[in-house]
């Protein structure tokens, strides 16, 4: 038996969102003729009875701890992640989701620190762009100056075949400009999915290794959007975590920056004398135009209505059908995921979520014998034993 601090067990059982019911199956504990399992978990959080190496091996998996946790005098203080952006209801909302980004968000922190370490040691560039931007310069300054630092071409982003493909080459040049973008919504299993009611995005801003991550569960169409979104937030120095359209200062102005960007003044203004009649005939004009530049229905529909060219009214009749389309699509989307044979390769996939510029950062460290397998697989979000044939696929 190994002796721990009682406190840990339940923190860790609480962070995950799991009540004791739940955590004793997922623990495979059992009913024994004087105690049940959830009893047995019970007297381990009390301090009655001491965790076996075993069960606290099964509480790191179950709990997404890792295992020196449970090790520590004290549950761990919560790291700094920034600031909350979301709405009060979002933040209150779905306790399990919350838990699970929460989680995420930390998973993300570490990774984080360990690049940042890195770059530090061999003297990486600092990026000045991180806090150099103030809302007082207003939001055609600070898109001008993000479009000149990444070199970001509008009519190449329009010119790619489709949304994601666009979301690609803006990607590209985030990326190259020295910031990290993910795709994450779960924690390594679709059991740990976070909704977007939950979370949209966050952003880690440091001047060596900013993080941008993006919730794959939302539409490729947005994800353009969201992910100079993030950006904005990195130019103003904000880190932390956002959600679906707010009041918040800050939050709007960072929507209306990444607006801008993909959809300029010129392009509102033709397109809202397009406007004529009812919220129908102004919803196919808005899907027309949405298609044609690569970008979101919704926030053509938000940044429409932030300029008075479209009621509130009509644009909470949008946001709720264009939602509704969102979710169809999506459950189609999964049928015939399912429907197919073998599926993706994980590895494919795993990279692409994670980005070129943190898998090839990676790749180097590891391959110089900076990083060690165990600490990548920290990095990427893997086991190590994963790390080299997702770093090096050809050597598989």
């Amino acid at each position: 038996m190994v002796e721990v601090n009682p406190e840990i067990l339940r923190w860790a059982r609480e962070t995950a969102a799991l009540d004791i019911e739940e955590a004793a199956r997922k623990l495979g504990l059992r009913d024994s003729k004087r105690r049940t399992a959830v009893e047995k978990l019970v007297d381990l959080e009390c301090g009655v009875t001491r965790p076996s190496s075993s069960q606290l091996a099964k509480m790191s998996q179950a709990y997404y701890q890792p295992p020196i946790v449970f090790y520590l005098q004290q549950p761990p203080k919560t790291g700094e992640r920034g600031e909350d952006f979301r709405p009060a209801s979002q933040q209150r909302a779905n306790h399990k989701g919350n838990a699970h980004l929460n989680l995420l968000m930390r998973d993300v922190k570490v990774s984080q620190s360990i690049i940042r370490d890195l770059l530090e040691e061999s003297r990486g560039e600092r990026l000045e762009f991180v806090n150099s931007a103030a809302e007082s310069m207003g939001v055609e300054a600070v898109a001008l100056d993000i479009i000149e630092t990444l070199d970001f071409d509008i009519y190449e982003f329009r010119s790619a075949s489709n949304a994601r493909i666009a979301f690609d080459y803006l990607r590209r040049l985030i990326e190259e400009g020295g910031i990290f973008v993910l795709l994450l919504s779960d924690l390594g299993s679709h059991h740990t999915t976070i909704p977007i009611d939950v979370f949209q995005s966050f952003a880690f801003a440091d001047d060596l290794a900013p993080y941008v991550v993006i919730n794959r569960q939302c539409a490729i169409s947005g994800w353009s959007f969201t992910a100079l979104h993030e950006v904005v937030h990195l130019w103003l120095g904000k880190s932390g975590v956002s959600g679906y359209w707010n009041e918040d200062k800050i939050e709007q102005f960072c929507n209306q920056v990444a607006g801008t960007i993909l959809f300029r003044p010129v392009d509102r203004s033709n397109l809202a004398r397009r406007l004529n009649g009812g919220c129908q005939c102004i919803r196919k004009e808005i899907e027309t135009a949405a298609c044609q530049m690569n970008i979101s229905r919704a926030m053509l529909a938000y940044l429409l209505m932030l300029d008075k060219k479209i009621s509130r009214e009509c644009w909470e009749i949008l946001q709720g059908y264009f939602g509704s389309v969102r979710v169809q699509h999506m459950g189609t989307e999964r049928k015939r995921r399912s429907s197919q044979n073998g599926g993706a390769n994980y590895y494919a996939v795993r990279r692409y979520r994670l980005g070129n510029r943190l898998i090839d950062l990676t790749r180097y460290y590891v391959s110089t014998g900076q990083l060690s397998a165990t600490k990548a697989g920290v990095v990427l979000g893997v086991a190590p034993t994963r790390v080299h044939p997702l770093l090096f696929p050809e050597r598989i």
